[in-house]
Parts: C-alpha cells; structure tokens; sequence
C-alpha cells in the first residue's frame, strides 16, 4: 500500500530548527525591552543572570554555585538564611506555605 500524499502540499511552511541566540532576541518583538534588562547603555555587555540571563542588578552570589543573581532570582533559605539560585534552591511544598531551602539544609530536612 502506498503512501499518502500531503494534504497541504506546498502551502504549508517547512519546519526546520532555529537556533536563538542573543542577537536573535534581541532583533524579535520585545528587542527594545529586552537589550535594556541585558546590556548596558554603553552597548558593552553587562554580567548576566545565570537563572535568566538578566543583567545583574545587585551584588547578590549564590552561595553553592557563586553565580551572579539578579534581583528577581534571589531566592533565601529558610533553614540558614544563604542565598540560593532557582538551580541550587529546593522548593518546599509540603506545608501550606513554600519554603525555599538551599541544598545543605534540604539534606537535614527529608
């Protein structure tokens, strides 16, 4: 039996794989926006966020991996008080409130 033909023929658009860069981004939709958060006004690029690839706003580390953070992915353990990043913090949901914890405290916890 053979096979079917494509219903759409050649109305439909090849799907190839796109690679997106930086400079991708920051030509697409929000290109304005987004060359704001990632570089600075002098065109040099700043440090990134490693979570988000945001410029860094503050001088906050984690203190497992010692990446740079920015603002919004400073996240607190709750055990000890260090600063974690989305990879090296553990997010708790067991109780009715999240409670983030870094990963030394995370093995005193289970």
């Amino acid at each position: 039996m053979p096979k079917r033909d494509c219903p759409f023929a050649d109305a439909a658009p090849l799907q190839l794989k796109v690679r997106v860069g930086q400079r991708e981004l920051s030509r697409g939709v929000c290109a304005e926006r987004y060359s704001q958060e990632v570089f600075d006004p002098s065109g040099v690029a700043s440090i990134a966020c490693s979570s988000c690839v945001r410029a860094v706003d503050g001088k906050a580390i984690c203190g497992q991996c010692e990446r740079a953070l920015c603002g919004r992915c400073v996240r607190t353990c709750w055990g000890c008080g260090a600063v974690a990043c989305t990879l090296c913090g553990l997010v708790d949901c067991s109780d009715v409130y999240e409670k983030v914890l870094c990963t030394s405290c995370a093995m005193f916890e289970t």
